[in-house]
């Protein structure tokens, strides 16, 4: 294939769409503006998300949920009755596992002890965990995360001197605190904030109001500690929102408009240059790829608009402008979710992605070419019939690697010189056929 032909190809596969990136769905919410701030997608057809008070200055207390079960075209909208007695508590995140199991999590607003609540028949009623105290002056429920109907964590404000974590292995029956010699002790005043955490595989992180990242790799059982480059995640002089793509891979964006990368795990962020507009509201990885999404407003705050990268944050391409979204969640290329606000009882409250922007296998000549990990870091196995050569192209369409073989199946190509960012791969066979497809270099 000629260099010419091919860079058109390539070029054609990285056609914009921009104005279908997202479509709006009605939430159900009976109430005007009422906003959506955390979803959980438990597979392609069932998403839940929890409500918020998006009409007022001064938010009152929403304990209502939202579900989908047919990938987020329509959605019923309930209560989660915290029980007789709760009605200073307000809900702070929400995870499920199926269409009918679900836990939410409710803190103190302004008193009250929070905790987490339990629906098995896909929330009409929700029942309190009791194992799980959250019963001291102190205590503040910021999030619940479950990784499967049994295994879950969740995490809350220091108690008695050290961070409440509860980590469970029967659904939530039976919640065990986890000691305090399995956690970093907190600064001086130092707390979490809710729905502020993220998870990847075995590992969770979640970060403070000093500016800490604490990480788990084993669902919540031991703890790490790092200082993070901001000295706030969501205070007034100091804010940032961070996402992972792996367990290693992760971006940090600072309201001082820098941008930061980590590529272990959180231990170091060395700041990222970029081009373009990042949103400086959310910020999220599309899981396993180097697509980034983030949704924020102009630096005058008067237009809100969403952006996305495709080269884990190098380059930045502004869609969708005028549209306000709150936050993000994405579970691969094909299945996103942003918050939003009613309008009615039948408009508005969550947007689904419907673009294809993200899209990292668009372009693939043939079945028989597989490349992975997609993306990869330093090696990347190429398995085919009989390859011979393997050329990679940039996005300028200029050769970076060539490679020959000798009729192998199976070719591993060192890639760990490249920056990071979308390449094309082409493959040669024994009979001279050509075969491509896109890859992303982390």
């Amino acid at each position: 294939m000629k260099k010419t032909l091919l860079f058109a190809i390539l070029c054609a596969s990285f056609h914009i769409q921009a104005q279908d990136f997202w479509t709006p769905k009605a939430t159900t919410f009976t109430q005007i503006s009422r906003g959506v701030d955390d979803i959980s997608i438990v597979d392609d057809n069932i998403i839940w998300a929890k409500a918020y008070d998006g009409a007022s200055d001064t938010p009152g207390n929403v304990r209502q949920y939202t579900k989908s079960i047919d990938g987020g075209n329509t959605w019923t909208s309930g209560n989660i009755n915290l029980g007789t007695g709760q009605t200073n508590l307000n809900v702070s995140s929400i995870t499920g596992i199926s269409a009918t199991t679900a836990w939410a999590t409710a803190h103190p607003s302004p008193s009250g002890n929070g905790g987490v609540w339990k629906t098995i028949n896909g929330g009409t009623t929700w029942t309190k965990q009791t194992t799980a105290l959250f019963n001291t002056s102190d205590s503040f429920t910021n999030f619940v995360y479950f990784w499967d109907e049994n295994n879950g964590v969740v995490q809350g404000d220091p108690a008695n001197s050290y961070f409440e974590i509860y980590t469970t292995t029967d659904g939530g029956t039976t919640w065990t605190r986890v000691p305090s010699v399995n956690i970093p002790a907190p600064l001086s005043g130092e707390y979490g904030y809710v729905h502020n955490y993220d998870v990847v595989g075995n590992t969770v992180w979640f970060g403070t109001n000093k500016g800490r990242f604490f990480k788990s790799t084993n669902k919540g059982l031991n703890w790490t500690v790092v200082q993070s480059p901001i000295t706030d995640f969501a205070g007034t002089a100091s804010s940032g929102s961070y996402s992972f793509s792996d367990a290693n891979n992760g971006l940090l964006f600072a309201s001082t408009g820098v941008l930061y990368k980590t590529t272990d795990g959180g231990a170091t962020w060395p700041t990222q240059t970029y081009t373009g507009m990042i949103g400086n509201r959310n910020i999220e990885c599309v899981p396993g790829t180097t697509n980034v999404v983030s949704v924020g407003t102009t630096p005058d705050s008067s237009t809100s608009y969403t952006a996305y990268s495709t080269d884990f944050g190098l380059t930045w391409t502004q869609v969708m402008s005028g549209t306000q979204v709150t936050t993000l969640k994405f579970k691969d290329n094909e299945l996103g979710f942003g918050g939003g606000f009613t309008t009615s009882s039948t408009a508005g409250g969550i947007y689904k992605y419907s673009g294809t922007e993200l899209s990292v296998s668009d372009f693939v000549a043939t079945q028989n070419l597989v490349a992975y990990p997609n993306p990869a870091s330093n090696l990347l196995t190429i398995s085919g019939k009989n390859i011979t050569e393997v050329v990679v192209f940039d996005l300028t369409g200029k050769q970076v690697i060539h490679k020959k073989a000798s009729m192998n199946d199976l070719f591993n190509l060192d890639i760990s010189s490249l920056s990071s960012g979308m390449y094309l791969l082409n493959a040669i066979d024994e009979a001279g056929t050509q075969s491509s497809l896109k890859f992303s270099k982390l």
